[in-house]
């Protein structure tokens, strides 16, 4: 009797908690239904925008791998995508840009003319590795090569021992993963420094003009005695 109690015990238990879904159903369903849609819009919102985000960096690298002058690169890079990553490759090209202006005197044949001195394009180029590492300080290798792209201003300038401290830092032990990779080159650097502080002197080298012997005095002829009368 027992266990036929049991068995209708279980059974009511099991008819009200039917009972009671159906009707949690009837009154929440929408709800929950609604609930499910908004997480599937937002999954699917996510992945857009994952994939919209992936589109905007190719096209903004592609963009940056085209242009060629620091004009350039402000108007189709910089001023059209606002991604930290390609926003410090683009100044860190127009830092480089200006280093190799100093070097080279002019652009490349075909290329948009720009005319700067050379303190004028230390001065860009400065200022473009600068901004790299203070708008942009998350970005490790850009930073990086910011901070060596400095030092080679520092060079450029003559300014040999500021361009040493920059190279310590890189050889230094505190230094991160990304700043050791280019300690080799910091430390070539560092050993060169001096010898290319040296001035360069232009032009053949000077050499004594060979001694000139004295000419002989002309010897006189000897005069031959008057025959006698």
């Amino acid at each position: 009797m027992k266990a036929e109690e049991r068995h209708e015990l279980q059974q009511n238990d099991l008819v009200g908690s039917a009972a009671g879904l159906y009707m949690f159903i009837r009154k929440y369903g929408i709800y929950v239904l609604l609930g499910v849609a908004i997480i599937v819009l937002v999954i699917e919102l996510i992945q857009l925008h994952k994939a919209n985000q992936a589109r905007k960096v190719q096209e903004a690298a592609m963009a940056l791998q085209q242009a060629q002058t620091p004009r350039q690169i402000q108007n189709t890079v910089l001023n059209n995508y606002k991604i930290p990553a390609i926003s410090a490759q683009a100044y860190i090209r127009i830092g480089d840009f200006y280093l190799n202006l100093i070097a080279l005197g002019n652009p490349p044949t075909g290329l948009e003319k720009v005319k700067a001195t050379k303190a004028q394009s230390i001065a860009a180029a400065e200022k473009a590795f600068n901004t790299v590492i203070t708008k942009f300080p998350k970005e490790a290798l850009p930073v990086a090569r910011a901070k060596l792209g400095l030092a080679l201003a520092d060079e450029d300038a003559g300014q040999w021992s500021k361009a040493a401290a920059i190279y310590k830092t890189f050889t230094s032990a505190p230094a991160g993963s990304i700043d050791k990779s280019f300690a080799p080159l910091a430390q070539y650097r560092l050993d060169h420094l001096k010898q290319w502080a040296q001035p360069v002197l232009v032009g053949p080298p000077q050499t004594q003009p060979a001694a000139t012997q004295p000419s002989a005095a002309p010897t006189a002829k000897p005069i031959a005695p008057a025959p006698a009368k």
